[in-house]
């Protein structure tokens, strides 16, 4: 049936607005979004032989032979909206209002998602729990999160995340919160909004109805977020926490130590603490995400027992899912520290990826997820059942006694068991999904199966790169296609991750440099169209077995091509290359009659694309030539278009030119190294996320005095005495020599180090003499924190593409999702 209004509610128990993450259809309702680049309605018929009955659906799409087909469809319900986020949103804050339980609503520019977590751990010994899935706190994932209210709760946690004007009141009439907390309010996503102000003006608007909020004031002559607060809801409590204002608010007191932090927390009447702990954290913004959770819990009720108890059980918690090479062949898809139902629904579709892998899943017991044994593990079973799970390996008690709902499952009482079973060692050729508690301990189980490099690793933000990817498809608009550079181990990133990353993402084109990268990534599933740009004229079989399409710059490659299709009886696609002033490869103008009588008498030939490359697009010093390169390149394609009779894609817009020269554009453009977040236009690096990280370790810390030197060539000094470290990276692994003597920094425990002595070919040393409480083994980041890619190329004296490129291969990839 069709309806042509918006259900209050739907018979369904699962909402899902990703095709890919389907696990239960018939208990699924399926909201179809139009995107930029994307369409949920072209999937709308699969998921109904799926099983899928309930379909939320918009007006703009709803029309042709989609709309004529439904209409056949019996037992199926469709309910055409105006916008199916939006219908979305009101489904859950009709399903909100269901409940009296408090409901905390966390919101801030930094710590949303660990103040969630931890408050979680403090508050479920005492209260059934429901809380946001990893980082769902979007205009999408707080109604899905919100859905997850169930009649068992008791209280519920959910975190709410903006980016634009408007967006809180939306979250704030789905969450409803009884009770807020304020996190740290910083420069975070602020691209979208006027002033510093403004953003905090529309942040608090999710508190608009809260009975109390708890913050921290760290001015004490001007508290902002009381100012704003009694215009939004003047009947709030306010529960604010200082460290410097003794008098006025919660006072809080924090003595860091090398391994632990003592927290007193006092009211200002009072000469004793209320609350008096201590905790692992040593870390300032972890001291402040913890103090927000001690005082809700105080708040929701927990004693000061109580409290203290559940602060043993609080640590830094891994937010992301990564992704690393493993022995014998593996892919290692570590989200070990977190394992609600939730969080293994998320990560399961990553499995999908690895089409040519056996797929492994490894899993504890499921002690967060707030719903009987009994109850959960069926329900776990059915789930996988749905997802081709090759090998099921369990660990814990409750998996031992349930084993009999899973089809087929290994089990094990401890990881240790598991570990000397010997059933790891015998994965091979597979994809390994790892979702632990924190108790089970799975790193020795990813340090068991990952392939073992040296310490120094290239982290490569997934969540990032789809940002950046999603904006410039936002950009360009729908009709405009985009080819992705992937050439030269996609800069650095690697090739095949990346590549599956664009594929799953819908990208139009890949492009590398030669036909062996492209046979590599066809061998690793990758099946959209792929351009090379340097084929050789002896491979021509092998672009054609792997449906590799060649980029054509010259006659003798062109008549090479036409000898080829014609012995060989095949239809070939070419990308015709157009020199428009770069001089390095391509058709030069005074060639484009010859190349277009040659086309035109290649029949069996068929022209994908006509492309050029610009010299400067990214520096309006050289506006006139860009422009010119364009209107070169305008009319020679014009020319080859009315010779062949259609019209191939053309491009000819690199990264830079995305932004500066939208007009040239044309029908597809070439995105490279601004993918990355690297962008020489100030305006387009606001919304723009850094995706690149290299760390490394501190190996040794050694006391110097003022007259010793330091490395090769005594080169080496410091100022006074003082104290290095020495880290495992060296020019071997792609950190620059010209980076020794002060020039290159690193980022240690959030302070900058300035290098000492020259680098070496494995490691170099900095200077930490200001550093008393580093440690050997703690983390130094070379770029991607306080230091970023472009800063350190010009420290270098070079460009960022060279740095990324020159990061050796035996420099381990991570590859992280929140």
């Amino acid at each position: 049936m069709i309806h042509f209004s918006s259900p209050t509610q739907v018979k369904s128990s699962i909402l899902s607005l990703d095709s890919r993450q389907i696990y239960l259809p018939q208990q699924t309702a399926f909201f179809a979004v139009r995107g930029v680049h994307h369409d949920g309605h072209q999937y709308i018929e699969p998921l109904y032989h799926l099983g899928i009955r309930e379909f939320i659906v918009e007006s703009a799409a709803w029309s042709g032979i989609l709309a004529e087909k439904a209409k056949k469809w019996t037992q199926a319900d469709f309910w055409v909206v105006d916008s199916s986020i939006h219908c979305l949103q009101e489904i859950a804050s009709i399903h909100r209002k269901g409940f009296s339980i408090p409901v905390i609503g966390i919101t801030g520019s930094n710590g949303k998602t660990t103040c969630k977590e931890w408050l979680a751990t403090l508050l479920q010994s005492k209260f059934s729990i429901v809380k946001s899935p990893k980082s769902f706190n979007s205009q999408i994932g707080v109604p899905l999160s919100v859905w997850g209210l169930k009649a068992q709760h008791q209280i519920a946690i959910f975190e709410a995340g903006i980016s634009r004007v408007g967006e809180m009141q939306r979250i704030e009439k789905i969450i409803q919160p009884t009770w807020g907390i304020f996190t740290h309010f910083g420069e975070a996503h602020g691209q979208n909004f006027e002033s510093d102000q403004q953003k905090l003006q529309e942040k608090l608007q999710l508190f608009s109805h809260v009975e109390k909020l708890v913050y921290r004031r760290k001015n004490s002559e001007q508290d902002s977020i009381k100012v704003e607060m009694q215009s939004i809801n003047p009947q709030v409590e306010l529960i604010a926490w200082s460290t410097e204002d003794m008098a006025n608010c919660l006072y809080v007191y924090w003595k860091i130590g090398p391994k632990e932090t003592h927290i007193r927390i006092k009211k200002p009447a009072q000469s004793e603490a209320f609350l008096d702990v201590k905790t692992e954290l040593t870390d300032e913004a972890y001291l402040e995400n913890l103090c927000h959770c001690l005082i809700m819990a105080h708040v929701a009720g927990l004693s000061v027992e109580e409290i203290q108890a559940r602060t043993k059980w609080i640590r830094p918690i891994s937010m992301r899912l990564e992704i690393k090479e493993g022995l014998r062949n593996n892919q290692i898809i570590d989200d070990s520290y977190n394992n609600d139902l939730d969080g293994l629904q998320l990560a399961l579709p990553l499995l999908k990826k690895y089409e040519h892998k056996k797929r492994v899943l490894i899993i504890s017991d499921f002690i967060e997820a707030g719903i009987v044994a009994a109850e959960l593990y069926p329900k776990i079973a059915t789930l996988l059942q749905s997802q081709k799970i090759d090998q099921l390996i369990g660990v814990g008690d409750q998996l031992i006694k349930y084993q009999d709902s899973f089809k087929e499952i290994d089990v094990f009482y401890n990881t240790e068991d598991l570990i000397t079973s010997g059933i790891l060692n015998q994965i091979s050729d597979a994809v390994v999904l790892l979702k632990g508690a924190r108790k089970f301990n799975f790193e020795q189980i990813t340090q068991l199966l990952e392939t073992k490099t040296h310490c120094t690793k290239l982290e490569v933000n997934l969540d990032a790169l789809q940002n950046n990817l999603t904006y410039f498809k936002e950009t360009i608009g729908p009709d405009t296609k985009l080819m992705v550079m992937v050439k030269a181990f996609a800069y650095g990133a690697g090739a095949v991750e990346i590549a599956q990353v664009l594929q799953q993402q819908g990208i139009d084109y890949l492009t590398v440099a030669y036909t062996d990268e492209g046979v590599q990534l066809r061998k690793n599933g990758i099946y959209c169209p792929i351009m090379v740009m340097n084929p050789q004229i002896g491979e021509l079989d092998t672009l054609s077995n792997f449906a590799l399409e060649p980029e054509v710059y010259s006659m003798s490659m062109l008549e090479a091509i036409d000898e080829y299709s014609h012995a060989h009886n095949k239809s070939i696609k070419i990308h015709i290359k157009l020199d428009t002033g770069m001089k390095r490869l391509g058709f030069s103008p005074d060639q484009c009659k010859e190349l277009t009588q040659k086309i035109a008498s290649m029949p069996q030939v068929w022209v994908a694309s006509i492309l050029s490359h610009l010299v400067a697009s990214e520096s309006l010093k050289h506006q006139k030539f860009t422009e010119k390169q364009v209107e070169l390149f305008e009319k020679m394609t014009q020319k080859i278009i009315r010779t062949l009779g259609y019209t191939p894609l053309r491009h000819i817009a690199n990264s830079a030119a995305i932004k500066n020269y939208p007009s040239a554009r044309y029908e597809m453009v070439r995105l490279g190294i601004s993918l990355y977040g690297i962008s020489e236009n100030k305006e387009e690096k606001k919304s723009l996320e850094n995706v690149l990280t290299l760390k490394t370790y501190i190996s040794q810390i050694k006391d110097i005095k003022k007259n010793e030197t330091i490395g090769y060539g005594r080169k080496g000094k410091l100022k006074s005495n003082g104290r290095i470290a020495t880290l495992a990276l060296g020019y071997a692994d792609g950190y620059s020599r010209s980076l020794g003597m002060g020039k290159g920094m690193f980022e240690i425990n959030g302070h900058l180090c300035p290098t000492v002595g020259s680098i070496c070919m494995d490691m170099c040393m900095v200077d930490i003499s200001h550093l008393p409480l580093v440690k050997e083994g703690d983390e130094a980041i070379a770029f991607g924190g306080k230091i970023q890619l472009t800063d350190l190329a010009h420290q270098a004296k070079t460009i960022p593409y060279e740095l990324m490129t020159n990061i050796s291969e035996r420099v381990k990839r991570v590859y992280v999702k929140n």
